[in-house]
């Protein structure tokens, strides 16, 4: 599957609160565990009744995620994205 976001492209992205529900498909922000200083955006591909998600890219051949280094906790979710603004997604007739 090609990647909803090509390198470079612009989100807008919200914060999150302790309480904003996360729910399969959403895609995110979070900091990678095995490098907090890393953000990356990946989308939700599971939840673990403990609270553990299991994050993952479009494009599982190119992608770096939690098949490399595992389910991340809520608290390395810093952000939900709402929509990318560039480049502009094609035009569908």
């Amino acid at each position: 599957m090609a990647p909803r976001l090509p390198s470079g492209a612009l989100i807008v992205a919200r914060p999150l609160k302790q309480a904003t529900p996360l729910r399969v498909g959403d895609v995110v922000v979070a900091r990678r565990p095995d490098r907090p200083e890393l953000e990356i955006i990946k989308r939700i591909h599971s939840i673990d009744p403990a609270g553990a998600l299991f994050l993952v890219g479009d494009n599982p051949a190119a992608s770096t995620d939690s098949r490399q280094f595992g389910p991340v906790t809520r608290d390395h979710i810093v952000a939900r994205v709402r929509w990318r603004y560039w480049p502009l997604p094609p035009i569908r007739v």
